[in-house]
């Protein structure tokens, strides 16, 4: 690529881009120093980010983006590198071109899975002390007004709701439905103007082939790519040309390193495949192409981008459970879209 070194013969001992030092790592096929695979992390993140440049905001007027953070390294590696950004951004014009508000949804409904999870917050915040952070508990998902329940008490309506889901599939779908519209309902009461979200390529990936097998195959142009949601709230995947193994990599070539900070997943007890959930299956598929075949999993991100719906101003209905438009392909009578009819069989008679 044109300015990345100077002409002549390349030392392949050295850094790919710089020629000047040993790489510490391959990206696809290109080895590189620590310094220039930061550059090549921040460039990926802060290129989709165009539309947030100083020139675009006004002074004391700048627009909030909401960052949810699950302590992942995607979400991490985010917070940094637009911490930087927004450091450098000040540096040079003496103000920013967006705020920052930090929101973590505290896992209440396994009490032991949040442990630890506060201290954890605390350290984050210390270290990028410049922005807004709240925690919100998961159970607030009971007060959202169309959570399809029957109990009569707010407090059990989750779980009476989980509870009449017949699979390990259908739970996951669900919490996942219902902590996006959790967070979009944060988001809209505190002005955001958009949602940053921390995933991969890989991530990306994943959910579209898990949300075509479980049904909802016509909702990816709108969970997957940048620009306005059904939500009525902006999406932004700003991680989304980068590979989960080059964020992970990240976390620990960066000074100080976030790794620290990054909530490890316990190992996973062996299950029947009969409660292996088709997002599990997902991710281990990915988790092991990504290794050596990386151009797979971008092309599959690559292809979903390309997908083409109805502007959100065409459309007449949408589905009640996850918002989505239903484009004709629900059931008659019917007021949910054909992903959520498999996730709710009950929902319909």
């Amino acid at each position: 690529m044109p300015g990345r070194r100077n002409a002549g013969p390349v030392d392949n001992s050295l850094c790919r881009r710089c020629q000047v030092v040993s790489p510490v790592i391959t990206v696809r096929n290109e080895p590189l120093c620590e310094a220039c695979f930061r550059k090549y992390v921040f460039t990926k993140v802060v290129k989709r980010l165009e539309t947030f440049r100083v020139r675009h905001s006004e002074p004391g007027q700048e627009p909030t983006l909401l960052i949810p953070l699950s302590f992942g390294a995607g979400s991490l590696s985010l917070l940094h590198i637009l911490s930087e950004h927004l450091k450098t951004q000040t540096e040079r014009t003496g103000r920013t071109g967006f705020k920052l508000h930090v929101l973590h949804v505290q896992n209440d409904i396994e009490s032991a899975q949040s442990n630890g999870h506060q201290e954890l917050l605390e350290k984050i915040e210390a270290r990028f002390p410049t922005h807004a952070y709240s925690t919100i508990p998961f159970s607030g998902v009971s007060s959202l007004p169309d959570l399809p329940s029957d109990a009569s008490e707010e407090n059990n309506r989750l779980d009476t709701l989980l509870a009449t889901l017949d699979s390990a599939t259908s739970q996951t779908d669900m919490l996942q439905i219902l902590k996006r519209k959790l967070i979009v309902s944060f988001a809209k009461k505190t002005n955001c103007e958009a949602i940053l979200w921390g995933d991969s390529t890989t991530r990306l990936a994943e959910r579209t082939l898990a949300e075509t097998a479980k049904g909802r195959g016509s909702s990816l142009p709108y969970i997957v790519t940048d620009g306005t949601s059904p939500f009525g709230i902006a999406f932004y995947y700003p991680m989304r040309d980068l590979l989960s193994k080059e964020i992970v990599s990240f976390t620990s070539l960066i000074d100080p390193p976030l790794v620290h900070l990054v909530l490890q997943e316990k190992p996973r007890p062996s299950i029947s495949m009969k409660n292996t959930t088709i997002d599990d299956l997902m991710r281990q598929y990915f988790e092991s192409v990504e290794q050596d075949y990386p151009s797979i999993v971008a092309n599959v991100v690559r292809t979903t981008s390309k997908l083409q719906s109805p502007a959100l101003s065409e459309v007449e209905e949408r589905c009640e459970l996850c918002e989505m438009p239903l484009h004709d392909q629900a059931p008659e009578k019917s007021r949910l879209c054909y992903g959520c009819i498999r996730t709710l069989p009950s929902a319909v008679g």
